[in-house]
């Protein structure tokens, strides 16, 4: 019996917290607190191996909690307000970073969550395996990219002149690099032109220095290649590229290498010295998606400006391609070599930048040639999406007038926009169709619409009816920015919509107003239907009319069992049929009404009566 009972309390024990917290209030919202508020900060793991004890604050139990984390070498646990991280041992050259979740679980749903990142620093004394690795600072990758990536083979231009080259950061390695198996690896067309290479460091990165002698006026370039190796483990290597090229293309002005321009189109000019005659050169316009934060700290820069990303970088990898730019940008020649020359643009759909919102846009040039591999590169920064949108007439107007024939008819505006034409809404009078947009073309334009380079939207086939006025017809056909789009503009210049006011030549000719059917319409009292709710019967109608001009009239006071309503012609506008809704008899007995449409006056046209009956 005693076994008994201390069974059913450790059950109610059990049960008691699920119990209480299924009473608390639905209405109550759920907190959580990680760490006193401050889950913004990094927590940093010894390198050799932590527990981290983070307090939490919570409005539920613990059971409703759930901790996610992704890499192997981070474990966790819930333990009474406090969230236990266990991380292990760091045996990598490299700092390394994870990002943990903790989450609400509430009715099978993710509520609040707290997101927390744990850093781990690297200790080459505790790496426990031999490493070796290409290795610079100057591109925005993490060292764990290069750890990972040992195969990769930067190239590193050198001067044609003889001269003394160093570098501080070549590779990473936990081996003594004077003790390494070294190679120069010579091409066919120059040999041992290279001498006193050593080798300097600070902690586990190591940088290097050569004498080089001056390329002979035979050659246009040469290429050597630095291979170090472990000796007790050969597949354990690092190489190096280096090029020397005799008659490098070079920028007049080099401050212009990076600049950056406005939102509206402007014609962009780069002067580069050389005497490679035109024919032999090439040039390339790409697209780069720039992270805002690395454009306002100006690492990006730094990166752009490395031989490491210009001799590395594959376009294709970062979907910097747009063949479409091609024919806007081009070479020719001047007095001190050639130019860039071409009209800028940052219209996103032609840019085609993922992100805009995320992503600051860039135009890039690469410029190579026929006699050596020399990458020149120059871009051009767009500036930030948020901060200088721009929408208007082909003008560059707010306002523009627009005539119109009286017959129904299509007609086009043309928009100048640097914003997707996903975010342009529409503000029009019902009888404006505009069309749809094509989601199967690129970019996803209006049907019928065309993009022009530099920023010229031109929306085609928006159909507008015919004015069955005697007077002008005047109208605004009204496109604005998105509401989301504005929410997140932060330019100083407001976004304000361009109005395309609308003439339509008046009507001039004589009203129609007739039908060909019967106008005695007889309804059944039910429908064998029990789900239809009226019984609907339709008149075609002869009419150059639209439905504001037909006024619908019920003498019978007592016809509220039926309705009716004109329908158009989605072509012309004009009202094409009119359509009876009666309601189900059960009056016990037959009833009827009279409904007129009056034409306008003063036209010479009589009204139509319809007499409606209704059996029981």
């Amino acid at each position: 019996m005693n076994t008994l009972r201390y069974s059913l309390l450790l059950l109610l024990g059990g049960l008691l917290p699920l119990v209480l917290d299924s009473c608390r209030s639905t209405s109550e919202a759920p907190q959580l607190v990680v760490n006193e508020g401050k889950v913004s900060q990094p927590l940093v793991a010894r390198s050799e191996g932590d527990t981290l004890r983070i307090p939490f604050t919570s409005s539920i139990y613990d059971h409703r909690l759930q901790i996610t984390e992704a890499e192997d070498w981070i474990d966790t646990k819930l333990e009474r307000g406090m969230l236990l991280i266990y991380v292990a041992r760091n045996s990598s050259p490299t700092k390394r970073t994870a990002q943990l979740t903790l989450q609400i679980i509430e009715r099978g749903e993710r509520r609040e969550a707290q997101h927390i990142t744990v850093v781990q620093p690297a200790s080459v004394s505790l790496a426990s395996d031999r490493y070796l690795f290409a290795y610079t600072s100057a591109l925005k990758v993490s060292e764990d990219y290069f750890y990972h990536n040992p195969g990769i083979v930067f190239t590193l231009p050198l001067p044609a002149s003889a001269s003394l080259f160093e570098t501080k950061e070549a590779f990473r390695t936990n081996l003594d690099a004077t003790k390494l198996t070294t190679q120069l690896e010579y091409g066919s067309e120059s040999r041992d032109w290279i001498h006193d290479l050593k080798f300097t460091h600070e902690g586990d990165i190591w940088g290097l220095s050569f004498r080089l002698d001056a390329i002979p006026q035979s050659l246009e370039q040469r290429r050597v290649r630095l291979r170090l190796s472990d000796p007790e483990h050969p597949n354990l290597s690092v190489a190096l590229d280096f090029l020397q090229i005799r008659r490098p293309l070079s920028l007049v002005d080099p401050t212009k290498e990076i600049q950056s321009l406005g939102a509206l189109p402007q014609q962009y000019r780069l002067e580069l010295r050389t005497d490679i005659p035109l024919e032999k050169l090439h040039l390339t316009t790409y697209v780069r998606s720039v992270d805002a934060s690395d454009r306002a700290d100006g690492s990006d820069d730094r990166q752009i400006r490395s031989p490491h990303w210009q001799y590395t970088i594959d376009p294709k990898d970062y979907q910097m391609e747009r063949p479409e730019l091609q024919r806007h940008f081009r070479l020719v020649k001047t007095a001190s070599g050639v130019a860039i020359v071409g009209q800028t643009s940052s219209n996103n759909n032609l840019l085609d930048i993922s992100s805009p919102s995320l992503f600051d846009g860039q135009l890039a040039f690469l410029v190579t040639n026929d006699l050596h591999d020399q990458k020149l590169w120059s871009f051009v920064k767009l500036p930030p999406y948020k901060q200088e949108l721009y929408l208007a007439t082909s003008g560059m107007k707010k306002r523009e007038t627009v005539k119109l024939p009286q017959e129904a008819s299509d007609f086009s505006v043309k928009l100048r926009l640097n914003t997707s034409s996903d975010d342009i809404e529409w503000v029009r009078p019902t009888f404006i169709t505009i069309p749809d947009k094509d989601w199967g073309a690129s970019p996803a334009i209006p049907q019928g619409a065309t993009l022009t380079y530099p920023d010229l939207l031109t929306i085609n086939n928006i159909r507008v009816t015919a004015n069955p006025l005697r007077s002008v017809r005047r109208f605004v056909l009204q496109a604005k920015i998105s509401t989301y789009i504005q929410s997140e503009y932060t330019g100083r210049t407001p976004l304000l919509p361009v109005d395309f006011v609308c003439e339509q030549e008046p009507f001039t000719g004589s009203y129609i107003f007739s039908t060909n059917e019967e106008t005695a319409i007889d309804f059944a009292g039910d429908t064998d239907d029990s789900y239809q709710q009226y019984i609907i019967a339709t008149v075609a109608l002869q009419t150059n009319l639209v439905p504001e001009q037909i006024r619908l009239e019920k003498p019978n006071p007592r016809s509220g069992w039926v309705q009716a309503s004109l329908a158009v012609d989605p072509e012309t506008g004009y009202v094409s049929s009119i359509a009876f809704y009666a309601d189900k008899n059960d009056t016990g007995r037959d009833r009827s009404a009279l409904l007129r449409l009056i034409p306008p006056s003063g036209e010479g046209l009589s009204p139509i009566t319809f007499t409606l009956r209704q059996s029981h």
